[in-house]
């Protein structure tokens, strides 16, 4: 009799040590702040982006604490498959996946400016997808366009000197070419052209027309 009356009081033992155990649990959940290992852009362009992305981070980690505490749910790692646990757990998934949007926004930026870029050129990059080295290539095209349609019929004298030769000589001297950086249309400049001309198929007549002119744009 006496060994069903001890078995009996430990079992009654493990049942209240249990409930103690989930009582307790319930309010000590796991670890669930939410942690990056990447660098974050805390001075962004947009500072409305910085404090959606700390939001975000704040309402997940109140969404697991939530789960944990009220419904003994672990999001990220869920014991269960029921309909509940199922549907915190995407829940979860939209939560996390607005925070990692907005960390890697903020991430690329970092690693820019890192690099250099302030925050204009990054604003540039966002609004037009091109690095500020293609925004720039493609501002000193714009520039050698009006230039040419500005200075063009002056440039195709020997000895005439203006910025659209200036720019031209910057052109083929980046590719390459030996002469003087003078804006001045002389022999070196047609001879360069010439040979740029004989290269790309083009007329070797060593003058800026528009067929010369468009491929020194590529």
């Amino acid at each position: 009799m006496k060994p069903i009356i001890i078995f009996l009081l430990l079992c009654i033992l493990g049942f209240i040590s249990y409930d103690f155990y989930k009582d307790w649990s319930r309010f000590h959940s796991p670890e669930y702040h939410y942690k990056t290992e990447v660098t974050v852009d805390k001075d962004y362009h947009d500072p409305s982006v910085v404090m959606m992305y700390y939001d975000a981070i704040t309402d997940l980690n109140s969404f697991i604490k939530l789960q944990w505490t009220a419904n003994d749910i672990d999001v990220r790692l869920p014991e269960d498959d029921d309909l509940e646990t199922t549907l915190a757990v995407e829940k979860y998934a939209q939560k996390l996946a607005r925070v990692t949007y907005l960390e890697q926004k903020l991430a690329q930026s970092a690693s820019y400016k890192s690099n250099g870029w302030n925050n204009q050129q990054i604003i540039d990059f966002e609004n037009n997808h091109s690095s500020p080295e293609e925004i720039k290539a493609i501002e000193q095209k714009n520039l050698m366009k009006q230039l040419y349609s500005n200075h063009w019929e002056d440039s195709q004298r020997i000895g005439s000197k203006n910025a659209l030769v200036f720019e031209i000589q910057k052109n083929l001297i980046a590719r390459g070419y030996d002469m003087a950086l003078d804006g001045v249309f002389a022999k070196d400049t047609t001879e360069a052209l010439a040979h740029f001309e004989s290269k790309n198929n083009l007329f070797p007549d060593g003058k800026i027309d528009v067929l010369t002119f468009e491929v020194l744009l590529k």
